[in-house]
């Protein structure tokens, strides 16, 4: 998850509530209620900041890489699956990417800027996508209201009988910087790393990337701030890529027009992204 810039962004979400059985976390939104949350903020970013056109080449093929990932998940996952993936571009220089819950997923042209195949951007869009599909937004906001509000009325809350959690509070600060646990940044280098082999390009993509974020330094974005050594990340995952037992091929690279800059591109309230 990303630190983002939207001071002005606050998510108005009343009338939005969680309903929890007796035996579930009632902190943890539900899938529908994640998809809600990411539309609205991604609507925020939309007002907020320059988002690169849908016709744009950047943006085409963002999508295009995309859908080989997403076609990677099993048809019978995917039919049980009710989140709304969207990928756009935000004409920044800044070098990141993120995921919003239930969907939305938002590169920087800054870190497009830095890469140099098409194995690099599937790297970065299936350890997003996993980030959505394994719910790690939902389960930190669980966790951060619990510490919030202690151990002892979260226990109360949750052997009651009838409970209700609202989320109607839940503004930018909660969705833009709540930051994912190791754990979380582990498990979606692990499963993005199945997923990217899946869809048929090399692992070592990602492991590059993380080299990338390493060198930035003091700079680390949000996308590996959890886990403060990006270059062992990088490293696990080419223990892996040598572990292999099937063939992989080699990393293709970008074509011309992505890899050409694309800042001052964007415009603000684009139309709405989609798959």
């Amino acid at each position: 998850m990303v630190r983002m810039r939207f001071a002005t962004a606050t998510l108005c979400l009343a009338g939005l509530a969680l309903a929890a059985a007796p035996s579930a976390d009632i902190f943890r939104p539900s899938k529908e209620d994640q998809v809600k949350l990411g539309q609205r903020a991604s609507e925020s970013i939309r007002k907020e900041e320059k988002i690169l056109p849908d016709t744009h080449p950047r943006v085409l093929f963002l999508r295009r890489v995309a859908n080989k990932v997403l076609d990677a998940i099993p048809a019978k996952e995917r039919e049980k699956e009710i989140w709304k993936f969207s990928f756009d571009v935000i004409d920044s220089k800044d070098v990141n990417a993120f995921a919003l819950p239930g969907g939305p997923i938002y590169f920087f042209n800054g870190l497009i800027d830095k890469m140099e195949t098409e194995d690099q951007l599937a790297g970065v869009l299936a350890h997003e996508i996993t980030h959505i599909r394994n719910q790690h937004w939902a389960s930190s906001y669980a966790d951060t209201m619990k510490r919030r509000m202690g151990l002892t009325l979260v226990l109360t809350l949750l052997n009651a009988n009838d409970t209700m959690f609202s989320v109607a509070g839940v503004a930018d600060e909660l969705i833009f910087n709540l930051p994912y646990s190791r754990k979380h940044e582990t498990e979606s280098d692990r499963v993005g790393f199945d997923l990217v082999v899946k869809a048929g390009y090399n692992p070592r993509g990602l492991a590059d990337m993380m080299r990338v974020f390493a060198k930035e330094g003091g700079k680390t974005p949000e996308f590996v701030s959890t886990h403060p050594e990006p270059g062992k990340r990088a490293d696990a995952i080419e223990r892996r890529a040598r572990e292999l037992k099937v063939a992989v091929p080699e990393q293709r690279p970008l074509p011309a027009n992505v890899r050409q800059s694309a800042n001052g591109q964007g415009v603000k309230a684009g139309t709405k992204g989609g798959r």
